[in-house]
This record gives structure tokens, C-alpha cells and sequence, in this order.
């Protein structure tokens, strides 16, 4: 039997079936790619390379800082060591505010969400009286990507130090810290410092622990006060075990700033202000300002505040945080006579030699009803009285004829001067802008005020009611709706008694020209023998002043407020006059609000100033 030939044991391919049979019709499975793939795949990688390199690059070299100090943050904490804020100092060198130590808590909020401490840390603030709310807003205001350390508040006391500290929250800490310290007589000079606001952030000055000022001369000179944080890094491990501290820079402490307050002064005349406060009502003004320069001696506003009571006095129906003294708008009363003589005598509506009948009353006629005519009446009568007289006596008469003229009553003047229509009311307009009343002064305070000065158009768009002689009268005499603020009603007065240099009143620095009025010189020399007589002369409103042992000059005011129904009180004055160079002349102004005794309420704290200064600046 034959034997079939045996298959081979080898093993087909499925390549090989293919090959052997299709490869004729469908060609090889595989062929090699052209060189122009290979070229493609390298390009694409090189781009991917270059694209990486940049990337990698701009993280390094823009974002470089902030992802490093991102992965800092995550391992090592910062701490900043506060510096001492500058300190304020008057002419002498005497602080007005002073730097004390302080504690202060702080939260840091990567901490906060990593140890999930929310509910623990609102229960450790609560008792410091911050909320929920007040701590979301606080954290809310704060940009976490430059600053991730927040103050939540300063100046807490001992014991709620010792039991934040007791609760080892990772996230919650307190740190040694200096607060500002001054006392009320300073207040409205100095001003308070607290937390940046979200405005102060954003402009990228501060940081969310700063100390910032916020008013008065801690806000306008914040930059040259504030100083320079000191930064102390702790490098930590993977599990916030400390393994070293570096001091990155120490703390630098701001400028000091000195000032041309005279501490001594300021406090006799805060102290003596407040005495006769007690007695009439509820506020203030008392300044002091060398009428040669514009150097401000002493600037009092009451009621006052001290540095733990700015909570307090937001609240205070009295206003202790309103600065009276560049903020306030009163009627300036008769102290406005002196702008009113000088524009009269330089306008020649009157000559020193002439003069008007006070015989305590003046009537015009009143067409609606002929039989009752409108009166306007003086404190007294004063009998014949010149440009001298009248400011010495305060005669209303004489200044209602020289701003409002005569046309009714020339019986009352003795002379030859264009009497009868006055200065009028455009040209009392003019003369007050003249001499700054409707403008600010530049003092470096806050919320420094802009007088009003009446015209005939406002009063018509305001009221529809025509304007007359009796309102131009009445802002004759600084009543109506004639309103100025202390220190510019006092910087005008000074450049009367100067010779015409309006100088800008100022804390810090030298002195600078705010109008140049010398042309009035001679006129305002009548002025001042106005206002010397006000104090030598026996019938004068300020004689009082005369039993100084310096001379004086003064002139006094008073302004019916609030329907009539209260009187505020003002007096200006200088002294020592004729004065040198060796010593130093001081003009202040006095406002008592709601004066029993109107004008005369003021002259009493005028003499015990001047007396002070006397002893002790000039003996």
C-alpha cells in the first residue's frame, strides 16, 4: 500500500497565504513612508517643545513671584513685625500724638480653609464684637492673591488675647502691635488711623495690615507717617513643623512731622473754651493764627473726642468728630464789619470823618402798607458815629448805611460821600470772594467747608422772591444768609491787620500767599484804629482787653441762628499790637455757640488767652 506523502508539520502564516496568493493582485501589506511624514512629526513635536518652553518660561519669569510665594504660603508662614507710625510733634518738639503698645488679632485664611476652622474661629471673635456678616465683609474686601494675612482687630484687650491663644487655632493669632494715642484737646488736628478700606487696597499703597490714616493730618501726610512693615519668615515641612526663621527686613519707622501747633496753647485754650461751654451750648471754636505767615498756634473744636471713642462719637448726637472750625458754617455777625469798613472807605461810600445817626432804629418804607414800615434795628443807640466809632461800638446803622446805602434816611448822614446807595449788594459780593470767604482755605484738614455768599440771582431762583434792600442789609451786618467758615472769617481778618496779605493757614511746612490785597493798605489801617479803639475806649466791646499787660485790638460779634431764637458768639483780636519781629504777634478768633450774652460771651476767654500767651510766649 502506498504511502501518502506527508504534509509538513511547519506552520502557515497567515503572511504567507497572502503573499503567496493576493500579493500579485493587491500588492506587499507595508511599504516605507517619505521623507516628507518623518519632516511633518518633528515639526509638530519642535512646535509642542517651544510651546512648552514658553509656558514654562512665562511662569518663571512673570508669574514667577506670585507662584512662588503661592507655594511659600502653603509651607512657610510670614509674620510682619508692625513699625512705629511717625509721630506728630508741635513747634517745640512736644508729641500730640504718641505710639503705644498694642495687641492685635489676625486671621490667615489658607489656614482658615485647611483646617476647616470657620465655626471655631466666629465663635472666637464673636465676644470682640465682630459678626458672621462683619467677618465675611472684611474677608471679602481683601484680595487674597497679593495678601492672605488679614486684620480683624486691633487693640484688644489682655485677657481676650490669652483666650484666642488658648484655642490653638492654626488659623487665628495674635500679634504684638502699636496703636495711636492722643488725648481731645489735639483731635481735630491729628485726626485717627484704622483699617484700609477696599479703595485703599485696590490702589496698591497698602496692605490689608497697614495702618492708615483717615482724617486731619494723619490722612494728608499718611505716605511720610505710615513707615515700613519688618517680614519674618518661618520655613515649615510637608507637615507645618518649623525649621527655620529668617528675618527677610526689619521695620522702618515712618517720618516724623512737625507742626506749627503750640501744645501749651492749644491745651489753656481747649481747657478755658470748655468753661464757658459748661454755661451756654453745645459747641465751640477756638483759633490761634499768626497773621504774618498763616502758621496755625492753636486750632480748638468742641466737643472733642479721644483715640478710643471714634466709635462712639459717629453716634453722638453732638457731633465730637465734626470739625467746627473748618467745617462749621456760621453767620459771622459784626466780625464781618471789618471787610465791610475796608471795601466802604477804599470804595469812598464813606470817608473817616464822616458820619451816621444811630438812633437805635431804621425804618424804609413799605409800599405794601405805607403805615407800617420796615424797621431795622441797632443793639442800641449809638448817637453820631464814624468809621472808627462804629467798629468800636458795633453800631449796626452806620453798616447798614455804608453796604445798603441811604435812599430813604439821608437825615441820618453828616458829609459828602455818595452815601445813598451804599456798597450794594454786588459789591459786598466781590469784596467778601475778595478777602477768600467763598472758598477753602487749603488747610491740611479733612472736610474743610466752603462759605455762601448771597446774590440777588439766588435768591430768585431759590425763593421767587425778589431781593431788596433789607437783605443787603442784612448781610451788611454778616447776618441772612450770609455764611462763612472760622478759619476763613479769621484769615481775612488777619490780612486786615497784616496790611492786605491773605496768607493760607497751615499746620506743616512754610508760609504761602493765597491773595495779594495790599492795595487796601491804607484803608485797612483805618480798620485796625477801628478795632484798637474796640478795646481802649470805654464805650468799646472788647474794653475788657484793656486791662492786658500788652495792647490789644478786637472786635466782637454775635449772630441770631435758628429763627432767631439763639445767639451765637464770636470775637476776633491780636495782640500785642504795635508788635516786632522779636515778638511774635497772635491774632485768635472765639465762637461760643448758643451765647447767653451773645457777643460779650467771647471776650472773657479772649482776655484769659491772651493773658496766658503773654506769660508764657512773650514775658
Amino acid at each position: 500500500m502506498r504511502r501518502r506523502k506527508r504534509i509538513s508539520d511547519k506552520e502557515v502564516t497567515f503572511d504567507e497565504i497572502t503573499v503567496d496568493d493576493l500579493g500579485s493582485k493587491i500588492g506587499p501589506k507595508e511599504r516605507p513612508l517619505g521623507s516628507g511624514m518623518f519632516g511633518l512629526v518633528v515639526a509638530i513635536f519642535a512646535l509642542m517643545g517651544i510651546a512648552a518652553l514658553v509656558r514654562v518660561g512665562f511662569f518663571l519669569v512673570v508669574d514667577g513671584e506670585i507662584y512662588r510665594a503661592r507655594a511659600d504660603s502653603n509651607v512657610n508662614k510670614v509674620t510682619f513685625i508692625p513699625a512705629d507710625r511717625g509721630i506728630i510733634r508741635d513747634r517745640y518738639g512736644e508729641p500730640l500724638v504718641v505710639n503705644e503698645p498694642s495687641l492685635t488679632v489676625y486671621i490667615r485664611v489658607p489656614e482658615l480653609v485647611k483646617q476647616r476652622e470657620e465655626d471655631a474661629v466666629l465663635s472666637a471673635i464673636a465676644p470682640l464684637g465682630i459678626s458672621k456678616d462683619d467677618f465675611n465683609k472684611i474677608i471679602s474686601e481683601i484680595d487674597l492673591e497679593s495678601a492672605d494675612t488679614i486684620v480683624l482687630k486691633r487693640d484688644i484687650s489682655n485677657q481676650d488675647a490669652i483666650r484666642i491663644k488658648s484655642l490653638g487655632l492654626s488659623s487665628l493669632f495674635v500679634e504684638n502691635d502699636v496703636k495711636r494715642v492722643f488725648s481731645p484737646e489735639f483731635a481735630h488736628i491729628v485726626g485717627y488711623t484704622g483699617l484700609p478700606s477696599k479703595k485703599d487696597l485696590e490702589s496698591g499703597k497698602y496692605n490689608s495690615i497697614d495702618i492708615v490714616g483717615k482724617t486731619n493730618l494723619e490722612a494728608f501726610f499718611d505716605s511720610r507717617l505710615k513707615g515700613e512693615y519688618g517680614k519674618v519668615v518661618a520655613y515649615r515641612n510637608f507637615k507645618g513643623e518649623v525649621l527655620e526663621e529668617k528675618t527677610f527686613s526689619d521695620p522702618k519707622a515712618g517720618e516724623d512731622i512737625k507742626t506749627t501747633i503750640d501744645a501749651g496753647l492749644q491745651k489753656y485754650f481747649y481747657d478755658r473754651l470748655g468753661e464757658t461751654l459748661i454755661d451756654s451750648g453745645p459747641g465751640g471754636v477756638g483759633l490761634a493764627i499768626d497773621p504774618r505767615n498763616g502758621e496755625v498756634l492753636a486750632l480748638v473744636s468742641l466737643p472733642s473726642f479721644a483715640s478710643g471713642e471714634i466709635g462712639k462719637g459717629l453716634i453722638d448726637p453732638a457731633k465730637p468728630l465734626f470739625n467746627r472750625a473748618v467745617s462749621g458754617l456760621y453767620s459771622p455777625g459784626s466780625t464781618i464789619k471789618t471787610v465791610v469798613a475796608t471795601a466802604a472807605l477804599f470804595e469812598k461810600v464813606i470817608k473817616t470823618d464822616e458820619e451816621v445817626l444811630s438812633t437805635g432804629h431804621l425804618d424804609i418804607p413799605n409800599k405794601y402798607n405805607p403805615d407800617q414800615p420796615t424797621r431795622f434795628v441797632d443793639w442800641k443807640a449809638h448817637g453820631w458815629v464814624n468809621v472808627y466809632s462804629a467798629l468800636a461800638r458795633s453800631s449796626n446803622i452806620f453798616f447798614y448805611a455804608v453796604g445798603g446805602g441811604l435812599p430813604y434816611n439821608m437825615d441820618l448822614f453828616r458829609g459828602s460821600s455818595p452815601i445813598s446807595k451804599g456798597l450794594g449788594v454786588n459789591r459786598l459780593h466781590d469784596y467778601y470772594s475778595l478777602f477768600g470767604l467763598d472758598k477753602k482755605t487749603g488747610i491740611e484738614l479733612s472736610g474743610e467747608n466752603v462759605g455762601y455768599l448771597p446774590t440777588q440771582e439766588d435768591k430768585k431762583k431759590r425763593t421767587g422772591i425778589d431781593w431788596t434792600i433789607g437783605d443787603t442789609y442784612n448781610i451788611s451786618i454778616g447776618q441772612g444768609d450770609l455764611t462763612v467758615t472760622p478759619i476763613a472769617l479769621l484769615t481775612a481778618v488777619n490780612s486786615i491787620v497784616n496790611g492786605g496779605t491773605l496768607y493760607k493757614p497751615h499746620l506743616v511746612g512754610s508760609s504761602e500767599v493765597l491773595a495779594d490785597n495790599t492795595n487796601l493798605s491804607s484803608e485797612m489801617a483805618e480798620v485796625v484804629k477801628g478795632m484798637r479803639d474796640g478795646v481802649q475806649k470805654s464805650y468799646g466791646t472788647s474794653n475788657m482787653l484793656n486791662f492786658l499787660p500788652i495792647k490789644a485790638i478786637g472786635k466782637t460779634g454775635s449772630a441770631q441762628v435758628v429763627s432767631k431764637t439763639k445767639t451765637n458768639a464770636f470775637f476776633i483780636g491780636c495782640a500785642p499790637v504795635p508788635w516786632t519781629d522779636e515778638k511774635p504777634p497772635i491774632c485768635i478768633l472765639i465762637l461760643v455757640e448758643n451765647a447767653r450774652e451773645g457777643g460779650l460771651k467771647a471776650v472773657p476767654v479772649a482776655r484769659d488767652v491772651f493773658q496766658w500767651y503773654y506769660e508764657n510766649r512773650l514775658k
